[in-house]
C-alpha cells in the first residue's frame, strides 16, 4: 500500500498494474516474489474494476431522465466502490 494518504489516481494505479504484469511476464522474479506481484497485481485489478464501476454508475445516472427531460446528477458514495 502506498505510504501517504493520497488516493492514487485510475491512470497511476494502471500504470503499476502494466508494470506489475511485465515484471510477472518477464520470469525474473523468484517464486515468493512472483506470488508478491500477483497478490498486489490482484488488488490492483479489484481497485480498478471498483473505480470503472462506480464511473458507470454515475454515468447511467446522468443519463437518466427524471420525467422532464432534463438530466440529473447524483453523488455516488465512492467509498463504497472500494
Amino acid at each position: 500500500m502506498e505510504s501517504t494518504d493520497r488516493k492514487r489516481s485510475f491512470e497511476e494505479e494502471l500504470r503499476e498494474l502494466e508494470s506489475t504484469v511485465d515484471t510477472l511476464e518477464s520470469g525474473s522474479l523468484s517464486l515468493e516474489e512472483s506470488l508478491k506481484a500477483f497478490e498486489r497485481g490482484i488488488g490492483l485489478v479489484r481497485d480498478l474494476s471498483g473505480t470503472l464501476d462506480a464511473a458507470e454508475r454515475r454515468i447511467e445516472v446522468l443519463l437518466r431522465e427524471d420525467g422532464t427531460g432534463a438530466l440529473r446528477a447524483e453523488e455516488i458514495d465512492e467509498d463504497a466502490a472500494e
